[in-house]
């Protein structure tokens, strides 16, 4: 019995389009069908993708180990029969079938393809991408592992829409990957710092900050990122105008700090944001460097923010997500609101990223709704969020909040996220 009739008669012709998939595409061929029988799950009614968490992995690999890909339909069968349960252990076994053969022909000695424009399945709907997530916790026991299927469906690789809340997604992979060493996280924050509004009476942008010792605070964090083993460093948001970006590239490029053999460069450094002009519109622009200086992409804001006196952000949103590909982790990226508005569903939880990544820049209840957010990723996929926010308004003895990528949001009150030090550093 089922009580979605409607997924059913999509899910039993399932068996027939995996048998329209053409087997000649090598490699092709088990993405295509990975991400078809990924897709009838990821998008099932959550009654139905719900039934998965009550499945132990030891009944998916049983599962996975009697369906053979080398069949017809990649060895998914239905014989009428099956209730709901039953349709989505076949589809969870038959996809960790899939995964599994994947990884066996193409994860070894094999290789997979260097570019990711290339990793794209279901006609560029959405990024096949080989790496799976990483295990924050000590593996579980397969008969008492019920995680929920954003968490277990795919073990080995993971899938992205190319759309998500209506942007694009991007990939962005450097050549030159970073070993998973480095373990902390870098956070810099400029006490005293002074914003210049330009304002009207319904929109404003910032056109200038003060920054008390700005360039010595920026010196001594791109030297403690690479003395400290950073895998990431973040200047907040609205607190890093050009002429501190440049100088934030020159420190890591020169690093002048440096005597005889160079302790390891962060993996990037996220250089705050600013309101910019690109073309002939203004964006709120956070520029993410390698630990070299080498800029290695922007993302602009998406939600314009709304000030107490009911003036707009002055920028037009931006349109695209930037996951970046580094080691054994992919980063997703956002500012300030456009992780913690709370009136919608965070659409980071599509991205099925290890961390998120976020300069921002607001109060206490500012960074309450981050928590909140960060909860909702934990939760969903066990994203862990890393928050670097300049206080604004000025607090006393604090220089801003951050959200450590501890994996614990919201255990302890938001007046303890409150940082005093310019630089610090927190522990994934």
């Amino acid at each position: 019995m089922t009580t979605h009739p409607q997924w059913k008669r999509a899910i039993v012709r399932l068996p027939a389009q995996l048998d329209r998939i053409d087997r000649s595409g090598g490699e092709d061929r088990i993405c295509e069908a990975i991400f078809a029988v990924w897709k009838s799950l990821a998008c099932a009614p959550s009654p139905i993708k719900h039934l998965y968490s009550n499945i132990p992995e030891s009944d998916i690999s049983a599962t996975a180990a009697a369906c053979d890909v080398n069949f017809p339909n990649f060895g998914l069968a239905f014989d009428g029969s099956e209730g709901d349960a039953d349709l989505v252990r076949k589809l969870g076994g038959c996809l960790r079938a899939l995964e599994n053969e994947f990884v066996a022909e193409h994860l070894g000695a094999h290789g997979w393809r260097s570019d990711p424009n290339d990793w794209k399945v279901g006609g560029g709907a959405a990024h096949f991408i080989p790496m799976g997530r990483l295990g924050w916790r000590p593996p579980k026991d397969p008969a008492g592992d019920r995680r929920p299927f954003d968490q277990r469906g795919l073990l080995r690789v993971r899938i992205i829409p190319a759309i998500v809340d209506g942007a694009t997604v991007r990939l962005e992979r450097p050549d030159h990957l970073l070993s998973p060493d480095a373990a902390n996280f870098g956070a810099v924050l400029f006490p005293g710092a002074k914003f210049d509004s330009k304002e009207t009476t319904s929109t404003f942008f910032i056109e200038a900050v003060e920054l008390p010792k700005g360039r010595q605070i920026i010196a001594t964090a791109c030297e403690g990122a690479h003395q400290q083993c950073c895998r990431a460093v973040v200047f907040p948001e609205l607190t890093i105008d050009h002429g501190s970006r440049d100088f934030i590239q020159q420190q890591l490029r020169k690093k002048p700090w440096a005597k005889g053999a160079l302790p390891p460069s962060p993996h990037f450094v996220v250089a705050g944001s600013w309101h910019q002009f690109e073309g002939s519109h203004r964006y709120n622009v956070a520029t993410v460097f390698d630990g070299h200086g080498v800029q290695l992409f922007t993302q602009r804001k998406r939600l314009v923010y709304k000030d107490p006196e009911g003036r707009a952000e002055d920028i037009q949103p931006g349109n695209e997500f930037v996951i970046l590909i580094l080691g054994d982790a992919l980063y997703g990226f956002g500012i300030c609101l456009d992780l913690c508005n709370r009136c919608y569903d965070t659409p980071y939880g599509e991205l099925d990223v290890d961390f998120v990544v976020v300069p921002s820049c607001g109060d206490a209840k500012t960074m309450t709704s981050h928590m909140d957010a960060a909860k909702d990723l934990n939760f969903r996929r066990k994203t862990r969020t890393f928050v670097v926010q300049q206080a604004y308004p000025a607090i006393s003895r604090a220089a801003g909040f951050v959200l450590a990528p501890d994996g614990k949001p919201g255990e302890v009150p938001v007046n303890k996220l409150k940082v005093a030090k310019s630089w610090s550093t927190f522990s994934a």
